[in-house]
């Protein structure tokens, strides 16, 4: 079985959908250090990683032993064909959306695999988002029904607490497409980050054939790292989400004003450099300052949040009390970093020290209080 300080480097190599020489290098490197291979498709599937990780390989021509490349192959395949059902039935619904005069921007997965990846299919996903103008959310929902979806009506009036309506569902050749019709980027989102305001900026691209848009580049860049921060606390990080911040950056650096981008954004680009080297332009162009963040990526229990409320207090009983409380309110600075959008310095300090306590307090308070509530029900 392969250590995962020794698997984990390699398939955060591969993390990006633009290769160059010094990715491959390193990443024959990692191959050759590898003493079995066996657990490499189990671990690639759970980061979403499989067609970026095949490709790669390849590409650096790195020997794959057979019954790997066999599982990695196949799941390029599969993920190929799903990705062109999900995206022939999401023109479908842009198609219908357009006709009714409801103007649409897709969101996420959907956009970045026609943006930044050389192939779609390499862009593992699970559903579609997209985003309308709250009038309309409730509009697009029932229009979603009458395609065949089952999509329930939001039960109330939308508000800041939930950005999209419930899920709408349809099996399509065999396997299930779900929507997400949002009404803002973000949970207690702002004007600033409805349609209306995001649609000056919205980059076109096409769909079957459909005319499409997404988000304009910087607002893309920021959302790709703000969503991945809505799983950091609760989810492991899965290796998909930052090659989609990565190599939208790559891909873009030229278009992208940088100076219009969150320090957040540009920090987060930082501590992804120690995963999978950034370009030389890139670095340049955004002023990144890569640093040296203290704590070891070999493993992803080197850098990744392991404490309360990932894992519940029971699952970690084996720990001791100072051990919870340790990775609860110590957590490795990479990852401090990553969730808060930090540099190093006083920020740093006054994160790890004060801001970082007060919001585990937070969700101490959000838990009682949803526990008494449950109780009084």
């Amino acid at each position: 079985m392969t250590r995962s300080e020794d698997l984990f480097p390699l398939l955060a190599l591969c993390a990006r959908a633009q290769g160059h020489a010094a990715q491959y290098e390193q990443l024959r490197q990692r191959a050759l250090a590898l003493s079995s291979w066996d657990d490499v498709p189990t671990q690639a599937i759970a980061h979403g990683l499989e067609p970026l990780l095949y490709a790669h390989l390849q590409a650096a021509q790195v020997a794959i032993p057979p019954h790997v490349a066999q599982q990695l192959q196949t799941r390029t395949m599969q993920h190929a064909h799903a990705n062109r059902v999900r995206l022939k039935a999401l023109a479908n619904i842009l198609d219908t959306f357009q006709s009714a005069g409801i103007q649409t921007l897709v969101l996420k997965g959907a956009a970045l695999a026609h943006l930044v990846y050389p192939h779609p299919g390499w862009r593992v996903m699970r559903d579609l988002d997209v985003l309308v103008s709250k009038p309309e959310a409730q509009q697009a929902q029932a229009m979603l029904a009458k395609m065949g979806f089952n999509a329930p009506p939001s039960g109330d009036k939308l508000t800041a607490k939930h950005k999209h309506l419930p899920v709408a569902q349809r099996e399509v050749e065999g396997m299930r497409i779900s929507v997400e019709v949002h009404h803002n980027l973000y949970v207690k989102g702002k004007p600033a980050t409805e349609l209306e305001a995001l649609v000056p900026a919205a980059i076109p691209f096409a769909i079957e054939g459909v005319t499409a848009y997404t988000l304009g580049y910087e607002d893309m860049l920021v959302h790709v790292y703000r969503h991945m921060l809505e799983a950091a606390v609760f989810t492991p990080i899965r290796l998909i989400w930052v090659a989609d911040m990565v190599s939208l950056a790559e891909r873009f650096t030229a278009e992208i004003d940088w100076a219009r981008v969150a320090p957040c954004a540009c920090n987060a680009l930082a501590l992804f450099h120690r995963l999978t080297p950034l370009s030389e332009e890139l670095l340049s162009a955004a002023s990144i300052n890569v640093g040296n963040p203290r704590g070891g990526i070999g493993d992803h229990l080197g850098w990744d949040f392991q404490g309360w409320p990932r894992s519940s207090l029971a699952a970690q009983r084996e720990k001791g009390y100072a051990g919870i409380l340790r990775d609860t309110f110590c957590p490795p600075e990479w990852w401090l970093r990553l969730y808060y959008g930090l540099g190093s310095g006083p920020a740093l300090w006054w994160g790890r020290l004060v801001r970082h306590p007060l919001h585990i307090l937070g969700w101490v308070g959000d838990y009682l209080a949803g526990r008494v509530k449950q109780e009084k029900a």
